[in-house]
């Protein structure tokens, strides 16, 4: 192919190994980032000249950019606005997405790490549709000791199986929204279309959804939805590798999402590694 097609870029080259290869994942997009691995090691391996990769433009660290919705003032029973709408974030509105969360949520906002599925909370029981908040899903802490207990997870299972957890990294309500149960209502809502939304997304349906609840919050909402609060966090993050960052305690909280979750979550399936950790990146996890 390099003989054959001298101008290709490199974007362009490993797309048209994908295709020719037919190198896909479960939800049948290349895996591009996989073919890309593969030519770097090929190209120390066996001297491939290669062409040269695109520099990155570093998007996922520059600022929030867009203009939140506004801010509602909404005192009212459930019954007024029902029914809500639990919504994906199309391409063009997640800027708007990201500055509603970064101005309204208690601890901001940023980027998104690895897989994700955003959401809108919609009201549209009223004159006109109001949004009223959203949603993160994201990929699930990659260890914790009360959670692993819980399930009865050995190490190994663990990081064969966790990707079926899905985490539920962001909740808005704006803060002038004050609708008695509709917190667990949208929890009870978004708990019956994730599976289908990351199967059509990633190529695999979650199995449980987890959360972390901060003091002064004590998971009210999570409780009335059923939630099951199985422990606390031990004061680490992710980003911790050398034990040197501390951080607030929080409840953990698990919610199945099948009756025979114990059962479909440690079911044989290919190994998933992370997608790209770009906010921009619609490549989606690959197999291996």
């Amino acid at each position: 192919m390099l003989r054959r097609f001298r101008r290709l870029s490199r974007r362009e080259l490993v797309a048209t190994l994908c295709e020719n290869l037919q190198w896909k994942n479960l939800a049948g997009r290349p895996r591009l980032e996989a073919c890309d691995q593969l030519l770097d090691a090929l190209e120390v391996a066996e001297g491939l000249k290669l062409p040269p990769k695109r520099k990155s433009s570093n998007k996922a660290t520059s600022e929030i950019q867009g203009e939140p919705i506004p801010d509602v003032e909404l005192n009212v029973p459930l019954s007024a606005v029902r029914p809500i709408r639990i919504v994906p974030v199309a391409k063009e509105e997640q800027q708007t997405w990201n500055a509603t969360m970064a101005t309204f949520h208690p601890l901001g906002y940023q980027r998104a790490f690895g897989a994700r599925q955003h959401y809108w909370i919609i009201a549209e029981g009223g004159s006109k549709p109001l949004r009223l908040g959203g949603l993160l899903f994201g990929s699930s802490a990659k260890a914790l000791a009360d959670r692993e207990s819980w399930i009865g997870w050995t190490a190994e299972e663990r990081s064969r199986f966790r990707p079926r957890i899905v985490n539920n990294s962001r909740y808005l309500i704006l803060p002038g929204v004050h609708v008695p149960h509709l917190a667990s209502h949208v929890l009870g809502l978004v708990s019956r279309r994730i599976r289908s939304d990351w199967q059509d997304r990633y190529g695999f349906a979650p199995v449980l959804l987890e959360t972390f609840v901060e003091l002064p919050y004590h998971g009210t909402c999570y409780a009335a939805a059923n939630w099951i609060r199985v422990g606390e966090t031990t004061g680490r993050t992710r980003q911790d590798r050398h034990r040197s960052i501390h951080v607030p305690r929080k409840s953990v909280w698990l919610y199945p999402l099948t009756p025979n979750w114990r059962k479909e979550l440690m079911a044989p399936w290919p190994r998933w590694e992370e997608p790209d950790e770009e906010e921009e990146e619609e490549d989606g996890g690959f197999w291996e």
